[in-house]
């Protein structure tokens, strides 16, 4: 069995705390979502909780596939790894409303292989997904790994 590394915490409110976010909320104009998160950020970081984060040196993208996306015309999708983690990306062949930055990066996923064989759940293992919007957003720990494979996007975008 595969020890999985927790990334994200998983934390339920209450009724109570939800009402006081949004009070707050009011107070201040800054987004309930956004205090949560400072809330779990501060949480986490006095539980020392933090990884050793890797340079960029020690990141390495390679893509190991393209294809066409039979139901999108001139749509091509990129699969690839990016150190232990794997990817795969949507790249429409122009600009959308929809896509990452209103860009041709219509989906991108990157997800821990090792976790998804365990769980058999692809969203659980995804430290990054964006369909058309974010559902996973890259958090401090998996924006190393979610930079090279934006960046090397761009570049597959920019010489097609």
């Amino acid at each position: 069995m595969v020890k999985q590394k927790v990334y994200r915490k998983h934390i339920q409110l209450t009724e109570f705390q939800i009402k006081r976010l949004y009070e707050l909320s009011e107070f201040d104009g800054i987004d309930p979502a956004e205090h949560a998160m400072r809330a779990i950020d501060a949480y986490l970081k006095s539980k020392k909780t933090d990884v050793p984060v890797k340079s960029q040196a020690q990141i390495r993208t390679k893509v190991k596939d393209q294809s066409n996306d039979p139901q999108i015309e001139g749509a091509v999708w990129v699969s690839g790894t990016v150190n232990q983690y794997e990817f795969s990306a949507l790249i429409l062949k122009t600009p959308a409303k929809t896509a990452m930055e209103k860009g041709r990066i219509s989906k991108l996923s990157i997800w821990d292989p090792a976790v998804r064989k365990a769980t058999n759940n692809f969203i659980g293992a995804c430290i990054v997904n964006y369909d058309r919007g974010w559902d996973i957003r890259p958090s401090r720990r998996a924006e190393i790994y979610y930079h090279p494979v934006k960046a090397m996007l761009d570049e597959f975008i920019a010489a097609h």
